[in-house]
Parts: C-alpha cells; sequence; structure tokens
C-alpha cells in the first residue's frame, strides 16, 4: 500500500492510501471544527450544520443525495467530534467517482433549506432527549461536562434543547463560510483508489477559496476536584459509576503513557480492575478505563455498572488501584503484557480501511504519527517507572471526579 498527498492550489489536502487488493474505496472530506469551536455560536451548531449538510445543494435535493447513493450501492453518512466534522461516502472501487461527487457538492454547494432546518431540529432534539435518556450516555456527558466546566461551550457536541433551537439559516451560512474552506479541509481515501484521478477530479471542481487561517483550541482551562461523587437518582437495575481525571493531551509521549497505565488498569480481560471487579468479586459484567481527549485537553476515564448496594465496594477498588499505579511500580511480567495487548490491540485496528482514513486524517491535521510502526515502538519505550511518574501527577483519590447513576 502506498500513500500519496497533494495540496491543491486552494489549499485542498488530498491524501490517498491505494490497496490494489480491495474491493471498496472510503472518501471522507475531514473539517477542521468541531463542538468546541462554538464559544461565539450557538452550541450545537457544528453538529447541526453537519447534519443539515445532507439536506440539499444547488443541484441535488435530499432525496437526489439518498437516492443517487443508493444507485451507485454506496453508504454515505457523517460525524461531529470535538474538534473535526467528517463526511464519508463507502463505495465499491468501481463507483468512487460518484461517491465524491456526491460528497464534494455537499460540503461545499450545500444550501441549508429553511423548511428542512426547521424538521431537521426536531430530529436533533430527540437526538439529545435520546442521550439524556440513555443512563451510560448520560452518565458519560455529565463527567466530562463536570471536568469541562470552565467551557461551556464544549459541554456537548449536542448542544442543548435551547442552542438547538435558537440556530437561525443565516449562522449556519456564516459558520459554513468560516470553516468549510478548502484551506481547512483534508479529503482522504483509503481502499483502492488512483489518486491522480482523485486530484484530477478536485481539481476540476469550482471551489470557494478562503483566507487562510490557523484554527486552534485554547487549551482547557481545568478545575478544582476532591473525589466528589455526584448521584443521579434513577430508577435502574443497574447503578453506574463513571469517574474521571486530568490528564496529557494527544501528541505527546505521556498520552501514550497514560494510555497504557488505563489499558492496564482496565484495558483488556486480564486488566486489574477486570480480575478484581469482576472475576474475582463477581461485581460487574462491565468494567473499563481509558484516555479520552484531543490536543487541547486530556481525561483518564472510567466506567463500571454494577448492584447499588455493591457499587461502594467497587469504588473502592477503583480508587485502590489508581492510588496504588502511584506507590508501586508495575512489574515487568504485567508490563509486558499490558504492552503486547494494547500493541495488538492497535495492529488490528489498522486493517479496517475506516481506522486507516481517521489516522491518516489526524496525523495531517495535527502532526501526531499514527503509524503502526512508531506507535508500537512508543509503547514498547515505556518503562515502569514512567508510569507511576506520571500516575503520581495525575491520579489519586482528591483529583477523581465520579457520577453516579441509579440507586
Amino acid at each position: 500500500m502506498s500513500v500519496q498527498k497533494t495540496v491543491l492550489p486552494n489549499g485542498l489536502t488530498i491524501i490517498t492510501e491505494n490497496n490494489e487488493n480491495a474491493i471498496a474505496t472510503m472518501l471522507s472530506y475531514w473539517v477542521k471544527v468541531g463542538g468546541h469551536y462554538e464559544a461565539l455560536h450557538p452550541y450545537g451548531t457544528a453538529h447541526f450544520l453537519e447534519h443539515m449538510i445532507f439536506k440539499g445543494t444547488l443541484t441535488r435535493t435530499k432525496d437526489d443525495i439518498s437516492e443517487q447513493m443508493d444507485e451507485c450501492g454506496g453508504r454515505l453518512n457523517g460525524g461531529t467530534s470535538s474538534d473535526s466534522t467528517r463526511y464519508y461516502a463507502f463505495t465499491s472501487y468501481d463507483k468512487w467517482h460518484e461517491g465524491l461527487d456526491i460528497l464534494t457538492d455537499m460540503v461545499f454547494r450545500s444550501t441549508f433549506p429553511e423548511q428542512e432546518m426547521e424538521l431537521e431540529k426536531k430530529v436533533v432534539l430527540e437526538e439529545i432527549k435520546r442521550a439524556e435518556d440513555d443512563p451510560f450516555q448520560f452518565g458519560s456527558r455529565l463527567l466530562l461536562e463536570k471536568l469541562r466546566a470552565a467551557h461551556p461551550e464544549r459541554a456537548s457536541n449536542l448542544g442543548t434543547m435551547q442552542s438547538v433551537s435558537s440556530i437561525t439559516r443565516e449562522q449556519l451560512i456564516q459558520f459554513h463560510k468560516l470553516y468549510y474552506q478548502p484551506a481547512n479541509i483534508i479529503l482522504v481515501s483509503t481502499g483502492r483508489i488512483d489518486h491522480a484521478a482523485v486530484v484530477e477530479y478536485v481539481s476540476s471542481q469550482e471551489l470557494p477559496v478562503g483566507e487562510p487561517m490557523d484554527f486552534k483550541l485554547d487549551a482547557l482551562q481545568t478545575v478544582p476536584l476532591s473525589g466528589e461523587t455526584i448521584h443521579i437518582e434513577r430508577p435502574m437495575k443497574q447503578t453506574q459509576l463513571h469517574w474521571g481525571m486530568y490528564g496529557p493531551v494527544t501528541g505527546t509521549r505521556d498520552k501514550r503513557i497514560a494510555s497504557l497505565a488505563s489499558h492496564l488498569l482496565g484495558g483488556s480481560q486480564s486488566s486489574r480492575l477486570y480480575r478484581l471487579i469482576r472475576s474475582e468479586r463477581g461485581l460487574a459484567y462491565t468494567v473499563r478505563a481509558s484516555t479520552v481527549g484531543n490536543t487541547s485537553e486530556g481525561f483518564l476515564i472510567g466506567y463500571v455498572a454494577t448492584d447499588s448496594q455493591r457499587c461502594l465496594e467497587a469504588q473502592h477498588i477503583i480508587i485502590e488501584e489508581y492510588d496504588r499505579l502511584t506507590r508501586e511500580l508495575v512489574s515487568d511480567k504485567r508490563l509486558q503484557i499490558a504492552k503486547n495487548s494494547m500493541i495488538g490491540t492497535y495492529l488490528i485496528a489498522q486493517d479496517n480501511k475506516e481506522a486507516r482514513n481517521s489516522s491518516l486524517a489526524y496525523e495531517e491535521m495535527y502532526g501526531i504519527s499514527l503509524d503502526p510502526l512508531v506507535v508500537s515502538e512508543e509503547i514498547k519505550s515505556i518503562t515502569a517507572a514512567d508510569i507511576q511518574e506520571l500516575a503520581a501527577r495525575y491520579c489519586g483519590q482528591d483529583r477523581m471526579l465520579f457520577i453516579r447513576v441509579g440507586g
């Protein structure tokens, strides 16, 4: 497989990774804007705009878009994260041109019809309600909202019922004009694809040209944590416990160390929390620990669902294991097992077209190497002392926040 890159005169970056043995192609437009860029906009604008991109262009109605994609046997979708928005199409390798034509039309020539806006607002409001009704999503969102308390615009990519209802067509057009310019967009194609043909097609399109701007998120302002547990009473058969603390940002060696520490605690069936909470005590079916964040923020988080009468028992184990990382060096054996598990999980994921598409996009957007060999070597280089030192800076009961949903 070969990776090729071309930057067009208008600033649009095109990246392809061709695999001659593939029978399908994934095409993605990545826009460097997400839910955290809304300090000066109604919260939820980036996500709502993503929905509206599918509702009609200068030459296609919303029905045209869906029918033409079905006609070429493709699949179309989009997604909004904290720092990026993507629009993608899966097609058979011989239909990539049709998929790219539809995507390009949507991303650059959407018209945001007023009547479609009112209909789609109802859809997004239902999406917000669904997230609030789902105890896992509710707990996850509340945890991050509290950790991001100094940045209300970062509480949720979905926005609120009030903020989404207030978005006007003019605001959408302004947001689109500001961020959806070629210099702020990357087109990534993985699978079976001809780089020169993609460049030729996109170069033939009349795309808008905006002023090159460096859109960067400010670093997260942290708030004091004290081991508090916020209890949201709900009539449920299981109590769900989420926890979080601040951690290193993406793109740093510390983030890799934090990821390995989290994997050691709750990333596999041999991890400490899985063994202590599930295997040895039967407290829960699911328990996991991980890291999340981007280049402006980082968190160490986790989740367990258990009986309300035994939730405190599980919570004490969780606190003890994070504290243990600060006191004791991880044994050579456990460290090697965690490294092998984490590397294997990452390498297996890279066989997926979507994972490779995301990796290539993030490498370009943020200068972070996600090459499998580089990542593997970074993980292999981590020592037990590295984990203990990082834990001493970020972990401990007085640096944690717990969200308990249920009884």
